[in-house]
């Protein structure tokens, strides 16, 4: 059984729904760089070093890798010790992350225990789910785009308001692309083909097939 999933793709591909099914039905705990920003920021006992350079990354700069590690490492750590599957959502970006990320879990589960999913979408279908998809202003929640859901107004699951957000504009989305698209998420591609634990599945697919491939793959 893997231990550890770490869920590559770029933006839009679905990978954060899928890692929502998983956790849902199955337990496994969601681990987002995102997530783990805005809780320290939100927590008044934070540590105050940590809290600076968040102040840091507002006024222009960017989140330290060491400030992440450290981060994402306790989380990892805390749910490995409680015997739970840990899926890495977004966590890592850039081979020099991939590596000090699989270091790190080396010394803590078998090579074997560790899988890459990749979820495999075109720019241009990228681009397409995030100018039309809507988020729920009160939970969070992500509603992909859909002709059905492009009618929908409120949140199924908590009854908020659905729109869709201010930064989901044509400019930000080409930007966004570009510096997380394809091209740029090839070289992790090969970092963890070359290390033989690479699985890919069709992200073009209507969620409900994707999510058979992902249990298909890792064997659930």
């Amino acid at each position: 059984m893997k231990k550890v999933l770490i869920l590559l793709g770029v933006p839009g591909s679905g990978k954060g729904t899928q890692a929502r099914i998983l956790a849902e039905e199955l337990g496994y705990v969601q681990i987002s760089t995102g997530d783990l920003l805005r809780a320290l920021d939100a927590d008044p006992q934070g540590d105050p070093e940590d809290k600076k350079k968040l102040e840091d990354m507002r006024n222009g700069g960017l989140v330290s890798d060491d400030l992440i590690y450290k981060l994402a490492f306790a989380a990892i750590e805390k749910n490995l010790a409680q015997k739970k599957v840990v899926m890495l959502d977004g966590a890592i970006r850039t081979v020099e992350q991939a590596k000090a990320y699989q270091d790190f879990l080396l010394q803590r589960v078998s090579a074997d225990e560790i899988v890459a999913v990749k979820f495999r979408i075109s720019d241009e279908i990228s681009y397409n789910r995030l100018a039309k998809r809507k988020v729920c202003g009160s939970c969070g929640d992500i509603l992909p785009y859909s002709t059905e859901n492009e009618k929908k107004t409120i949140c199924e699951k908590c009854g908020g308001p659905l729109q869709v957000r201010e930064d989901d504009n044509e400019a930000t989305i080409r930007e966004r692309i570009k510096k997380q698209g394809n091209a740029m998420l090839a070289p992790l591609v090969e970092f963890y083909e070359q290390k033989g634990i690479l699985v890919s599945v069709n992200g073009e697919e209507k969620i409900d097939v994707v999510d058979r491939e992902v249990k298909d793959k890792l064997g659930l």
